[in-house]
């Protein structure tokens, strides 16, 4: 018994120092980080869970208005943002308190029930879909109008410390024009 002891102990240590060198590794790439670019750390949090700063919805906004997108704010829901892009309606969820929002582009696509071949289709599309790009496509059921309907979701970091904005969101945008099922 003497013996699993000492077994567990050695094991328990070699862990520990195991933990410890790896911390260090990382403190020390992080400094290397900071010293060779200076706005690195602040790029990677822009603040908030209560350091503040953020802003993440009025920057949105903001952003929206530079790609020339008209929006309307959701009547009842804080974060909701309806705009369209390039023909197409999405919906944001942006909040001054978080560094990310959520995009949608629902009901894109709708397929009549009575179809199994294009229901069936359908489904293996957004299967390989979800596989392959980072917009998360999904699909509901309209059993009052019998319809499979599809929607994709991205959620995106948006910081005001990312460099041109404008071309990250236009970017994240057009990946949801590339989704053809």
């Amino acid at each position: 018994m003497e013996i699993y002891y000492l077994i567990v102990g050695i094991a328990l240590c070699g862990i520990l120092v195991s933990i410890w060198n790896n911390r260090q590794e990382n403190k020390q790439m992080q400094e290397n980080v900071d010293e060779s670019h200076p706005s690195a750390s602040a790029s990677l949090s822009d603040h908030d869970e209560s350091g503040n700063q953020a802003r993440t919805r009025d920057l949105f906004l903001d952003t929206l208005i530079k790609l020339g997108c008209q929006y309307e704010l959701a009547d009842g829901d804080n974060e909701r943002i309806d705009f369209f892009y390039q023909g197409e309606c999405f919906s944001a969820y942006a909040s001054n308190y978080k560094l990310y929002v959520s995009l949608w582009d629902t009901y894109w696509k709708q397929v009549e029930l009575q179809d199994i071949n294009e229901v069936c289709c359908l489904r293996k599309a957004i299967n390989t879909s979800n596989i392959n790009a980072r917009v998360t496509t999904i699909y509901t059921i309209d059993e009052a109008n019998s319809k499979m309907i599809v929607h994709s979701k991205s959620t995106i970091p948006f910081l005001s410390s990312m460099p041109v904005i404008e071309n990250y969101l236009r970017t994240e945008l057009n990946v949801f024009s590339v989704l053809i099922i």
